[in-house]
């Protein structure tokens, strides 16, 4: 099947696993295009017409997305964290979901999630904020804090972002939903992370927790 109606977006900062994670999204998905947004430094040897690779003005993943809607030109965009922690080939499956109607789909993680990818107290925490976004905003997501997802480019480039971190993925889920667009989730595998592990602290928790109740009054 071709892809040439998607752009995958994998923002990072120093992953080692991120050359690999691009060959594996070029062969999962022939024809499409990437986009590598980086803060720090990063090393890709692959060469492919279609792989850009922008360096991060600012800093944050959030930042990071809201940089990249100027470079993306067809009618898909996908997100993959380029840690190696998600499975490539799940990408398919949420393009073909946004190709059928879907105004955005996304991967859940607890669907299959490996042994030791991921912390007690993180799944905890991103079922507190799942949990909550739907109370507030009548949606009936298992993983909102998912980093693989795909939403139409015209939807996205419309969201205005401006969660400059990890809230970003609670600012598309909102405002997808606000916007009246259907929000489709599958199971996906989740893995553990290649590299160093990226620890939470207690405040960063609740920073995103807070995240959910900022854009209530927002249109």
């Amino acid at each position: 099947m071709d892809y040439s109606d998607t752009t995958v977006v994998i923002a990072v900062k120093d992953e080692p696993a991120v050359e690999s994670v691009v060959k594996e999204v070029f062969k999962a998905l022939p024809g499409c295009c990437i986009i590598v947004i980086y803060k720090g430094s990063i090393h890709i040897k692959h060469k492919n017409a279609k792989l850009k690779v922008i360096k991060q003005t600012g800093s944050g993943k959030g930042v990071a997305l809201a940089q990249v809607g100027k470079h993306i030109d067809t009618d898909i965009t996908a997100f993959i964290d380029g840690d190696g922690t998600y499975d490539v080939r799940a990408l398919r499956k949420v393009v073909q979901l946004v190709r059928s109607g879907a105004g955005m789909a996304i991967g859940n993680r607890f669907g299959k999630l490996g042994k030791d990818s991921m912390a007690g107290y993180i799944q905890l925490g991103n079922h507190v904020l799942t949990i909550t976004g739907n109370l507030l905003y009548g949606m009936k997501l298992r993983d909102s804090q998912t980093g693989l997802r795909a939403i139409k480019s015209s939807i996205f480039k419309t969201l205005n972002l401006t969660e400059p971190h990890f809230g970003v993925e609670t600012e598309m889920n909102i405002k997808v939903r606000k916007r009246g667009y259907n929000i489709e989730e599958i199971p996906i595998n989740y893995y553990e992370r290649v590299g160093e592990t990226k620890h939470f602290k207690l405040v960063g928790g609740f920073k995103l927790f807070l995240v959910n109740f900022k854009f209530l009054k927002e249109q």
